[in-house]
């Protein structure tokens, strides 16, 4: 599995890893979690880590998992995620409760955002956002994103977040 590891000033994306299961897990036991399909159990979240690999080895592309800059404890994922059943590769995020609100999520989602563009040309991805998850829909839209028609994902309505293609300079 070639994951890229991707440095920012802030953050660190790079590979999921069995070692995280204990913050992952932590992470999806927070009723938060029930935006990203929690909560789970424990077996479940490392479950997730399972399908996060999977799908770089599968697919080419998918989730990083998100570290403070010189640590390596997860905080949070941000990436393509791309299960069978989506209509198309989705721009999905969640970082935990202790790392909200300072602009972290941000930060990992447009690096994910940027590097899937520039390295795996995929533009324009739509983030499918619950209804009730305000704070994601404005993290949606202070990444540039417009919403479009709702869908249903898993027999649950989804908002449709479509981020928009990157300027040249941006990339």
């Amino acid at each position: 599995m070639n994951v890229p590891v991707i440095h920012t000033e802030r953050v660190t994306l790079r590979e999921p890893r069995l070692e995280d299961l204990g913050e992952m897990a932590a992470y999806f036991r927070d009723p938060r979690s029930a935006w990203n399909g929690g909560p789970l159990e424990r077996h479940d979240a490392g479950r997730a880590i399972f399908t996060n690999a999977g799908q770089w080895q599968l697919r080419g592309h998918g989730i990083w998992h998100v570290t403070l800059a010189g640590s390596d404890t997860f905080i949070g994922f941000a990436g393509i995620f791309h299960p069978v059943d989506w209509p198309e590769p989705e721009l999905g995020y969640g970082i935990t409760a202790e790392h909200e609100g300072k602009g972290l999520a941000f930060e990992a989602v447009e690096t994910a955002r940027k590097a899937a563009a520039t390295h795996l040309g995929l533009t324009e991805l739509p983030s499918f956002i619950a209804p009730e998850n305000e704070r994601s829909q404005r993290l949606a839209i202070r990444l540039g994103a417009v919403r479009e028609d709702d869908i249903m994902l898993r027999g649950k309505l989804a908002r449709v977040y479509r981020h928009p293609a990157l300027q040249e300079d941006a990339a």
